[in-house]
């Protein structure tokens, strides 16, 4: 039996367990911030009001990884940027906002990660 050597890696599976628990608590800390009820954050989100006060409580993603990107400024400027692009755009039924872009930026800038998804190469 041949052992080979390379691994298929997919950063998106990775990052669903990981990463994006912890964006989205992010997310819903900066929403809480600005005056959003659970029930608004969980509309803005598509999460339902116990899973925004799950991430509310720290219930869901690692805090370590959290407070990273909560002390990375440049981080935490595209997120208000895009928490900004939510608020506006929520309700429409039209703008569905991907946050490919929040999630390539922790992964690449922040986080060091070196693997690719298909939004950093667009």
């Amino acid at each position: 039996m041949r052992t080979l050597d390379k691994k298929i890696v997919v950063p998106c599976e990775v990052v669903v367990k990981d990463l994006i628990p912890v964006i989205k608590a992010i997310l819903a800390i900066e929403l809480s911030s600005r005056n959003y009820s659970q029930k608004e954050i969980a509309k803005i989100l598509n999460i339902s009001i116990a899973e925004v006060n799950y991430l509310l409580k720290g219930k869901r993603g690692d805090e370590k990884l959290k407070r990273t990107l909560l002390n990375n400024e440049n981080f935490m400027d595209l997120v208000k940027s895009f928490t900004q692009k939510l608020v506006s755009s929520s309700g429409d039924g039209k703008n569905l906002i991907t946050i490919c872009p929040l999630c390539s930026y922790a992964r690449r800038k922040v986080l060091k990660q070196e693997e690719l998804c298909p939004y950093d190469i667009m």
